[in-house]
């Protein structure tokens, strides 16, 4: 049996199913490290007591900035007050440490597709389901 002739050289185009390939790298990257503290990260803010009394406060200003409530800057000011107090709590910012990892992890995998396919990958997503 000559091997050679069964292998895939350079040149030859590699089939590849765009769907089943997209599945299997989303199944790999939701297997590393970084997504699992990731997903950690974020079921601790979501469920945080804190985190949600400020947001629930946060909602309110925003809601009062939206219908023009706010001629004296009372709640742009409480709002930026509230954001700061959430963004100083432990718990978001590790949140945003393990949120800048997995953007990172990202990233490099759309920098190798992109080299890869020659087109921009990330730029050229389109998110599908079952319906689009």
């Amino acid at each position: 049996m000559d091997i050679k002739s069964n292998a895939i050289s350079d040149t030859d185009p590699v089939r590849v199913n765009p769907p089943q390939a997209a599945r299997a790298l989303g199944e790999l990257l939701r297997q590393t490290p970084e997504y699992e503290a990731f997903l950690k990260a974020l079921k601790a803010v979501n469920n945080d007591l804190t985190v949600q009394r400020l947001g629930a406060q946060m909602r309110a200003h925003q809601n009062a900035l939206q219908w023009g409530r706010d001629g004296s800057d009372q709640h742009e000011a409480e709002l930026m007050r509230l954001d700061q107090e959430l963004e100083n709590l432990p718990i978001v910012q590790e949140y945003r440490r393990v949120e800048a990892e997995i953007i990172q992890l990202f990233r490099a995998v759309d920098q190798i597709i992109t080299q890869e396919a020659g087109v921009d990958f990330a730029l050229n997503a389109k998110r599908s389901g079952c319906c689009s």
